[in-house]
Parts: C-alpha cells; structure tokens; sequence
C-alpha cells in the first residue's frame, strides 16, 4: 500500500502546538540554518504518523474485517535525510507478519510491517518496522 503526503508549515506548526515542542528550528529558517539544516526541517513525529493513514487495518486486511479497531504495537525507526516543508513524502508498506497471542484483555493478533519513505526526487528518508494490536473479543 503506497501513501502520499505533502509536509506545510501550517501542519508542523498544528503538530508542534500539540506536543508542546518549543524548538525554534521547525519553525524559523535563520535556527534552522543554525543547527545545519538548509531549510526548515520536519519533525521526525509527523512523519512516521503518516503509515497509520487510512484507519483500520481491514482496509487492506480483508481478512480481519471482522475484528474492531487497532492499537499502536510500537514501531522503530531510522531516519536517513531531513524532510522539509514543501517536501512530499510517499510511504510504501510491506506486510511482514502476523502473530496471535493472549493478553490481559484476551487473544491479541499483532500485525507487523515495514514502512519505506520517499522524498520527491525518490531518496529514501526513512525506514521502519512498525506493529498493530488487534482483539479478537467482542465488545
């Protein structure tokens, strides 16, 4: 499944006000410059929020339909080049495995990927490994 999406100051700045991040260098050019950068970069957080696009899992999982919603398992990262704004990163997800287990809220099945994103001019910028919880219970 490939994603696509376009970095603007405006979703950094909303991203930043909601985490609280007071680092000048997401948001000014000159702190920027500063710290090596040649534009203003992206924070790595919305970046790697990017592979969670779409809701469920279901979508592309229809073997699972019949399961409700997901939870975050956990994911790693590495992060190669910076991603700007006005940089439109595309991801492709790559399905790794699948893994059934029992939990403290019952039978759990643990979905995981790996995640490539790349840049406009097609270098990649990061890879991850990244997990879903699913339940198995009704409730």
């Amino acid at each position: 499944m490939r994603k696509r999406c376009g970095f603007e100051q405006r979703m950094v700045d909303e991203y930043l006000n909601a985490t609280g991040d007071p680092d000048r260098v997401w948001r000014d050019k000159s702190a920027a410059r500063e710290a090596g950068y040649c534009d203003v970069p992206v924070p790595p957080g919305p970046l790697t929020s990017m592979q969670m696009e779409g809701g469920s899992p279901s979508a592309y999982m229809p073997e699972q339909a019949h399961l409700r919603g997901a939870v975050d398992g956990g994911g790693e990262w590495e992060f190669y080049l910076p991603v700007y704004i006005g940089d439109v990163i595309f991801t492709t997800r790559e399905f790794l495995s699948v893994n059934e287990r029992r939990g403290k809220l019952g039978e759990m099945i643990i979905n995981t990927f790996n995640v490539t994103y790349r840049n406009q001019r097609s270098e990649t910028v990061a890879k991850g490994r990244w997990s879903t919880i699913r339940y198995t219970a009704q409730g």
